[in-house]
């Protein structure tokens, strides 16, 4: 009996895209926030959310174009504060999400191939 490699191709692939599916699901799903009112001419850089790296919430920065007294424009940011319902809560990290669904895909799949080669007994 010939040895094992710890894992095929196609195990490192599925386990991949199912620990992006994983991942990115976990975070869509607790990441959700409630919309936050502003101007239509301001631009948001980022909206408050959480930051998919880390699961902490974070505030928003808003660029606006204000005019000046010669007539011309210039850019203004405003730094806006974590919101309340948002201060309290973490999402779930993208890398977490993929680590437990890629490890998961990895068990199972490990698991079943034991189980599949094992001889019976008469």
């Amino acid at each position: 009996m010939g040895l094992r490699r710890w894992f095929s191709v196609q195990q490192l692939a599925v386990a991949c895209l199912v620990g992006l599916i994983v991942g990115f699901g976990a975070y869509l799903l607790t990441a959700t926030t409630s919309a936050q009112p502003h101007f239509p001419e301001c631009l948001f850089r980022p909206e408050a959310g959480f930051d998919p790296w880390t699961g902490q919430p974070h505030g928003a920065t808003e660029d606006c174009a204000q005019l000046v007294g010669d007539g011309s424009t210039k850019v203004v940011t405003q730094n806006y504060p974590i919101p309340a319902d948002l201060a309290a809560r973490r999402a779930i990290p993208v890398p977490l999400g993929f680590g437990v669904g890629a490890l998961l895909v990895l068990v199972a799949s490990t698991a079943a191939g034991v189980w599949q080669r094992r001889p019976r007994s008469p």
